[in-house]
C-alpha cells in the first residue's frame, strides 16, 4: 500500500465532489468541513458516475436510481444499490490530500 498524492486542498470546496482518476481508479473526494473523504465514484448498481450525484448530510446520492452512500466508510444505505463503494483513508500533509491506495 502506498500513500499517492491528490490535489491541494483549496482545490476544493467545501460540501463538494471533486472527481478524478488515480492510477486507473475512477474516484472521488468529498470535502465535507474539515475532513475529506475519498471513495470509488461509480455506484455499485448500474455503473452510474456517483460525482454526479447529490450531497447530503453523511451520504451521497446516486443521480440515477437515488441509492445513498455513507462518506466514511462507502456502505450502501438503501436499495437499489447493495454493494459498498470501497473507501480509501485520506490524509492531508502541507494542504496536499494524499490518498492510501493497495
Amino acid at each position: 500500500m502506498r500513500w499517492i498524492k491528490t490535489v491541494n486542498i483549496t482545490d476544493i470546496k467545501n460540501e463538494e465532489i471533486f472527481s478524478l482518476d488515480l492510477e486507473g481508479r475512477e474516484m472521488m473526494l468529498i470535502k465535507k468541513n474539515t475532513e475529506v473523504f475519498a471513495l470509488d465514484r461509480i455506484c455499485t448498481h448500474e455503473r452510474a458516475d456517483l460525482s454526479m450525484g447529490f450531497l447530503n448530510e453523511d451520504s451521497v446520492t446516486c443521480p440515477l436510481h437515488l441509492s445513498q452512500f455513507e462518506f466514511e466508510t462507502g456502505k450502501a444505505l438503501n436499495p437499489p444499490a447493495e454493494g459498498s463503494l470501497k473507501s480509501y483513508k485520506v490524509k492531508i500533509e502541507e494542504n496536499v490530500i494524499y490518498v492510501l491506495v493497495d
